[in-house]
């Protein structure tokens, strides 16, 4: 007889899902990207719960973290309900829920908003539209070429196996049917700006080579949020809480606590 209980894949050290335990008034659920991982998020949500002591929760989407193999069976519904069912089992126990997207995490939290009492939206890099204009092929492209090599190179000052791991199933490849999923999030997500109401803020930068700045002003100009703002950085990457403007994003983060 075959265990199947055993045959769950291994979760990368640097995927490992992180609660933080604070106060009962407020919860923050920060989420990561398309192919990220909670290592993303980290830094984030200690700084939240150090200087404001709220409870802090980062997910792992499921396929993210662990390898390509297991990525390739999941698809943007199972992402949603990672979060869904997040805050389902815990909206009755905080007083207000904040959500933190990166990038995709910032559809799944826009989309999640419209579902259930979210207190405020932080939105950084939010993937509303994509640079690479071929993600509309790939709904095509994914019975024809499933796997598309791409051009990423693991730098050499890289040493961590960890990371390495994970760069090599999730960097080095494209895979077109979760490709083809992550389009459907931002057809969706274009959808339902109206309806948006919960306070929000947006971070993005011009820098940034994977998400056009038109994104970050789509939702601006189109949500029905009373209290948004909007704040465009000049020399960020995509993943900006790790770049040279770092600490400019992190007082805009406390700043919106506050």
């Amino acid at each position: 007889m075959f265990d199947i209980l055993n045959h769950s894949p291994e979760i990368n050290p640097l995927a490992t899902e992180v609660r933080l335990q604070g106060s009962k008034s407020d919860l923050v659920i920060l989420v990561h990207g398309y192919t990220g991982c909670p290592r993303e998020m980290k830094n984030m949500g200690e700084l939240i719960h150090d200087r404001f002591n709220f409870t802090v929760l980062i997910p792992r989407l499921p396929g993210h973290g662990t390898n390509s193999k297991d990525f390739r069976k999941t698809g943007r519904k199972d992402w949603l309900r990672k979060v869904y069912d997040i805050i389902i089992n815990n909206e009755n126990e905080y007083e207000n829920i904040h959500l933190i997207g990166l990038s995709m995490g910032s559809l799944i939290s826009m989309l999640s908003s419209i579902h259930f009492e979210i207190k405020s939206l932080f939105l950084i890099s939010p993937a509303l539209y994509s640079e690479n204009k071929n993600i509309i092929f790939t709904h095509l492209l994914k019975y024809i070429k499933p796997v598309i090599s791409t051009n990423y190179q693991i730098e050499d000052d890289i040493e961590d196996p960890n990371l390495i791991n994970l760069l090599k199933n999730y960097s080095c490849k494209d895979y077109t049917k979760q490709l083809a999923e992550l389009h459907k999030l931002m057809l969706e997500t274009r959808k339902i700006l109206k309806y948006i109401k919960s306070d929000l803020k947006i971070v993005h930068s011009k820098k940034d080579k994977l998400v056009p700045l038109k994104s970050a002003h789509k939702i601006y100009n189109n949500i029905s949020s009373k209290n948004k703002k909007i704040t465009i950085l000049e020399n960020s990457p995509h993943v900006i809480n790790y770049g040279p403007e770092k600490d400019k994003f992190f007082n805009e983060l406390i700043k919106f606590y506050k």
